[in-house]
């Protein structure tokens, strides 16, 4: 005779889903939890000492692999697995209930007390959704190559705009592109190829308000381009001052990027990581993803990074609506000899990578203080990597010019001799006089 009390043992790994589920299963008269694990080894260690009759784990789990879901599957256990696709072939061997992550407390109830021996089983396919979610309809995503691509991220500096910088210069060689700064919380785009400031959002956001028609000679004094790059690739940077921000609001940025989107073939749009809150810059980060067509999130390529891109992750789903298998990673900033492979990233974050970049630290140093994007690079593995992105968004080749022409060699560099007093090893590859002076202060060298 069966117990009338399963003891439970939870495997979530996720401070959210927990909260979601834990609750009501403790009100189950039938269910018992008796552990919450943070681990897999965890779960074979109840196991080994039959200290739980069910479990229930979360693919996200923390070094859970199919080796220990098959340890757990044995004679007398319940296990019941939470994952992003239950209807992918990977489970189909499983003899328990697989469930969609997404499932609410009662589904998990009914597949532990419906997998208990003598019982008929449970289908591992998916319970229906009693309202399906409509992410995006056929017609709003573009049959040719081009459209609104987001480029997000986590917490920390994972190179959002470093990414959506080199992926605009490199469409821009083929294409009218342009890239609007939309990170509110820290932008930096005008630091990056020295671009002027003062032509930003909060410029044109103030023109446009005065005057809704005036969008096209708005565009016109705010947009600039990039450099000497050679590509068509106009910039709008983000605000100058923090406290310039508040002028920027979710219609606006809808509204910026649908009149982008009717005059450019590729619109860029650089997003900050404040999602969350009823404050203006994450409702306008909110819209603008909600608004773009696809969704780039670049993650560093570290366990750290991995954590924030996975809670970014959850927060797409969530709050805005969006399948986190349709939102392609960029792991930036990838060493092969600490960090997971493409394909471990893909299976334990549950999205597709679109791009690998590899830790490229002199190329992008030498980008960075050149005030250029790495693509025009060619010695840049970064800039490589980049480029093949971008190429495979618009689907060919792309012909990037070289910033400058062709590149001094190391020796024509010694030659080099700067006039005037020495200046600092710190200092000698930026002018940061010129620095100063975007910004309204009076060039000085005391260095």
């Amino acid at each position: 005779m069966q117990s009338a009390s399963l003891r439970l043992a939870l495997g979530l790994g996720d401070q959210e889903l927990e909260q979601r589920l834990r609750p009501a299963l403790e009100t189950d008269d039938d269910l018992s939890i008796v552990a919450q694990c943070l681990a897999a080894d965890q779960l074979l260690e109840l196991a080994a000492a039959r200290a739980a009759d069910a479990f229930v784990v979360a693919w996200t789990l923390h070094r859970l692999t199919d080796a220990i879901l098959d340890q757990l599957e044995q004679p007398g256990l319940i296990l019941v697995v939470l994952a992003a696709d239950p209807t992918e072939a990977r489970w189909e061997r499983r003899a328990g209930p697989v469930l969609t992550v997404d499932a609410d407390a009662a589904s998990v109830a009914q597949a532990i007390l419906g997998a208990r021996p003598g019982l008929r089983p449970l289908s591992n396919r998916p319970p229906p959704r009693p309202e399906p979610v409509v992410l995006k309809s056929a017609d709003q995503v573009p049959t040719t190559p081009g459209g609104v691509i987001a480029v997000a991220g986590g917490a920390g500096s994972p190179g959002r705009t470093t990414v959506a910088l080199n992926l605009a210069v490199a469409l821009g060689a083929a294409a009218p592109c342009v890239l609007a700064e939309l990170d509110l919380s820290a932008p930096a785009l005008a630091a990056y190829i020295d671009a002027d400031p003062s032509r930003n959002v909060c410029t044109l956001a103030h023109v446009v308000r005065d005057d809704p028609r005036a969008w096209d000679s708005a565009l016109v004094g705010e947009l600039q381009p990039v450099g000497s790059s050679g590509s068509h690739t106009l910039v709008l940077c983000g605000p100058p001052k923090r406290e310039m921000r508040a002028r920027v609001g979710p219609p606006l940025v809808e509204r910026l990027i649908d009149e982008l989107a009717q005059r450019y073939r590729w619109v860029i749009i650089d997003v900050g990581a404040e999602w969350l809150g009823a404050d203006g810059a994450a409702a306008s980060h909110r819209a603008a993803l909600a608004r773009a067509h696809h969704v780039l999130l670049v993650s560093a390529a570290d366990f750290v990074g991995l954590w924030h891109a996975r809670t970014a992750l959850d927060q797409l789903e969530h709050l805005i609506g969006i399948d986190r298998r349709t939102v392609h990673l960029v792991l930036n900033r990838h060493d092969p000899r600490f960090h997971n492979s493409r394909h471990e990233v893909e299976w334990h974050i549950g999205a597709p990578v679109a791009a690998v970049v590899p830790l490229d630290h002199t190329g992008q140093q030498r980008a960075m203080a050149e005030q250029r994007p790495a693509v025009v690079d060619r010695s840049s593995r970064a800039g490589r990597a980049l480029l093949a992105l971008a190429e495979g968004l618009h689907e060919g080749k792309l012909s990037v010019p070289l910033a400058g022409g062709v590149r001094r060699r190391w020796w024509q560099s010694l030659l080099r001799r700067p006039s005037g007093p020495p200046v600092s090893r710190r200092f000698a590859r930026t002018d940061v006089g010129h620095l100063n002076s975007k910004v309204g202060a009076t060039r000085s060298r005391a260095w």
